[in-house]
């Protein structure tokens, strides 16, 4: 287990594909708070079981909201709102939400802490 070397917080955030939309463009989920949970990160495993376990329970809520076809969870750094970790889910024909691949975290990519950056 890799730990980081200093916490950092993460917030969730849920995006959904744009209705009507012809491009694949993403939006903010309307019918969710923009900012799903706030969660401490103190390694990759905490990161990846964030990012996992929250798509799960946003996969059963949106059983009862209805009407979307995918989401992507978005997990950010708090402070610099960088991208830490992300999971995609889509809904198939017969209604059931499915984890489309495995979560994508800046851990599988040797970062293992968010980068701020500096300004000029």
């Amino acid at each position: 287990m890799i730990t980081h070397s200093k916490e950092f917080r993460v917030q969730t955030t849920v995006i959904v594909p744009v209705p009507g939309d012809t491009d694949g463009a993403w939006g903010a989920c309307r019918e969710l708070p923009d900012v799903l949970s706030e969660e401490a990160v103190r390694s990759c495993a905490d990161l990846h079981r964030i990012v996992e376990s929250q798509g799960g329970i946003v996969a059963r809520l949106f059983r009862t909201i209805g009407g979307h076809t995918a989401f992507r969870l978005l997990a950010r750094d708090r402070k610099s709102h960088t991208l830490a970790g992300s999971v995609e889910w889509v809904r198939g024909d017969s209604g059931l939400w499915v984890q489309w691949d495995e979560p994508v975290t800046l851990c599988a990519y040797g970062q293992h802490r968010p980068t701020t950056v500096l300004a000029a």
